[in-house]
């Protein structure tokens, strides 16, 4: 091969692997991990050890590259199960566990009932917090 045919694959080959990274990634849904999601918790396992599960099994079903983060993780869940009513129509009682409350709000309106809205980084901090993993 002559040097001109090499640097023309060399970045045709880069944007092969990259686009079957990406592809990949959003073909794979999650549905593995929201089926273990699901099945737990309505197997009488608490948030955090079906949380896990799920998350590591997204993890693995995404693969290549680029990693899914906890949040995404948990979005993926709610889109199949509110995409999917017929089939995960048991599970979606459990959603809010995925986004919790702040329990932390409430006192500072009842200290402060001038606060109208809630401050911008109270919940931004529990999220963060409990899916810094």
């Amino acid at each position: 091969m002559s040097p001109k045919k090499n640097v023309f694959l060399l970045p045709l080959s880069i944007a092969a692997i990259t686009a079957s990274t990406i592809l990949g990634g959003i073909a794979n849904a999650g549905s593995q991990g929201v089926d273990i999601y699901c099945v737990m918790r309505n197997g009488g396992n608490d948030h955090e050890s079906s949380w896990s599960a799920a998350y590591i099994a997204l993890k693995n079903e995404r693969g290549g590259i680029f990693k899914i983060s906890p949040r995404q993780a948990a979005t993926i869940i709610v889109q199949q199960v509110v995409g999917n009513p017929d089939n995960y129509q048991d599970c979606v009682q459990y959603l809010g566990d995925l986004y919790p409350k702040d329990d932390k709000l409430p006192e500072i309106k009842a200290r402060n009932p001038a606060l109208k809205t809630k401050p911008e980084r109270a919940t931004d901090d529990y999220m963060d917090d409990r899916y810094s993993y």
